[in-house]
């Protein structure tokens, strides 16, 4: 009897476990995580949260990257009003989200209802550079495709094959007996397969309340008129209206000082607050508490001023980058907030490096391009993916095209949805375009495309709609360029949807 009881109790744990701690409760929570931090928790709060029943026409954008940085969704939203489309956008998209994942992921469109999808696509989705990391004497051409299908839904290539589709993997790639344990296993439960993301989130949310705040992968706190970059960096000088936290002794607020500010002498930051001043001084590098006087949180706003800056690209160690901006202090996440932004995963925030390309010359642009973007591999791994796209796009110039990999499961998710689709081949840099754009396999890809034109499926060809100002690498958008584009997108879905 006693053990017939502890079954019982040991399911009934399982269950509230499974269904209420895994499968409620993180989605009740707010999700403060922005989008490069949690990509898949991102994408499982989006969908989650999308599942009520729609009160107006649904826009679903596909994709990876290239459809965040192509589309702000609050923009969209507004953009689509001026052309007189009262919509509702909903993301479902994270950094790497090739065709393949997409096509895996087509189960789940069913509960969302899209009245149309949205599918900007670009180069680097299609991940061909694989084949020339793996072998580096092969091509596309001739490349046998399971290789690349097993490649790309390995753990280390692809964690979502593991966290979010893994019963979709599984019914789609062959595996050892022990990898299709862990993958069944992951499939049967959600405590499993989703215990590291809900776990970061539910770190973010700790450490904003309780935290410095720090640590982050992007900053997520006010908008500073002066902006900062995407890491929290300031220039010179940064505004903001101090929360009380500010001029509490105990509290105050943290910034980083950079060892390379201080190779000339200690930095001094002076504050200033209508007719008042009030000066720090710093020596050593790190992150340093600041408390500014009482008065300071008064209604009006606070101005810093450093008494100099510094440049990444004369910098070493963490601090090395390839850019010319004139470099501050680092601010934490959530500076300036006396509550942190939550559910904005999709909505994208200005930043000061997209803005450093206006007013630039073709030729003053190209050569920022290739110093920024691919010089000194050996001082900088991070852009090794770039230096091999690069290399991609040259190489497959020369070679005929060939629906491959994640081309073929295009095709299958395309054929196999039944919502209507517009795909976009979406703009792309004219510097690297140039590198394979007026190829034989080029020309093959654009035709590929439109082949997969139908009743159903739209393909709209905006390859060369923004000139090079408007694109921060090969393929992702600055915002002023996303603004550009956003009356073509709008124009275009809003013909779509209206049919």
């Amino acid at each position: 009897m006693a053990s017939r009881s502890f079954a019982l109790g040991f399911v009934l744990f399982l269950a509230f476990i499974e269904f209420f701690l895994f499968g409620k409760l993180p989605f009740l929570l707010p999700n403060e995580s922005p989008w490069n931090t949690n990509h898949f928790f991102n994408f499982l709060y989006e969908w989650e949260i999308a599942k009520s029943p729609k009160t107006k026409k649904r826009v679903l954008v596909l994709g990876s990257s290239i459809a965040y940085y192509s589309l702000d969704k609050k923009a969209l939203e507004e953009e689509l009003r001026k052309s007189g489309v009262d919509s509702e956008v909903v993301y479902l998209a994270y950094a790497g989200n090739s065709p393949l994942y997409v096509y895996l992921m087509k189960s789940w469109l069913d509960a969302l209802e899209p009245d149309l999808i949205v599918y900007p696509l670009n180069f680097i989705d299609l991940r061909l550079h694989r084949t020339y990391v793996l072998f580096p004497a092969g091509s596309n051409e001739t490349v046998e495709e399971e290789t690349l299908v097993q490649d790309a839904l390995t753990f280390i290539e692809a964690p979502q094959s593991l966290w979010i589709f893994p019963w979709e993997t599984l019914r789609e790639v062959s595996m050892p007996w022990d990898k299709k344990a862990e993958y069944f296993f992951s499939s049967i439960f959600r405590f499993y397969r989703w215990k590291n993301l809900i776990w970061e989130n539910i770190n973010v949310l700790y450490q904003h309340r309780y935290g410095r705040n720090t640590s982050y992968h992007a900053y997520a706190g006010v908008d500073i008129p002066e902006r900062v970059n995407f890491m929290g960096w300031t220039g010179k000088t940064f505004s903001f209206q101090a929360i009380p936290n500010y001029c509490r002794l105990g509290e105050g607020f943290w910034i980083e000082v950079p060892l390379p500010i201080l190779k000339q002498g200690p930095l001094t930051i002076q504050f200033s607050h209508k007719a008042k001043t009030f000066s720090f001084k710093f020596e050593k590098p790190g992150w340093k508490q600041v408390v500014l006087p009482k008065n300071f949180c008064e209604e009006g706003i606070t101005k810093g001023e450093l008494s100099r800056t510094w440049l990444a690209y004369e910098a070493d160690g963490t601090y090395l980058d390839y850019h010319y901006d004139p470099m501050g202090v680092r601010l934490t996440q959530t500076f300036g907030l006396a509550h942190p932004r939550a559910n904005s995963q999709y909505l994208r925030p200005k930043r000061k490096e997209d803005y450093r390309y206006l007013g630039m010359s073709d030729k003053e642009y190209e050569k920022y391009f290739n110093f920024r973007l691919l010089e000194g591999l050996d001082k900088r791994p991070g852009i090794g993916y770039l230096v091999a796209l690069e290399k991609a796009k040259k190489r497959i110039a020369g070679e005929r095209f060939r629906s491959v990999f994640h081309l073929r499961y295009l095709e299958k998710f395309l054929r196999e949805t039944k919502y209507p689709i517009l795909l976009i081949n979406n703009p792309e840099n004219p510097i690297s375009l140039d590198w394979y754009g007026k190829s034989e396999w080029y020309k093959g890809y654009l035709s590929f495309l439109k082949s997969l034109e139908s009743d159903q499926v739209e393909f709209l060809d905006l390859k060369d709609s923004l000139p090079m100002q408007g694109f921060s690498d090969f393929h992702h958008f600055t915002y002023p360029g996303m603004e550009s584009m956003l009356p073509i997108y709008a124009k275009a879905i809003r013909n779509r949807i209206s049919k």
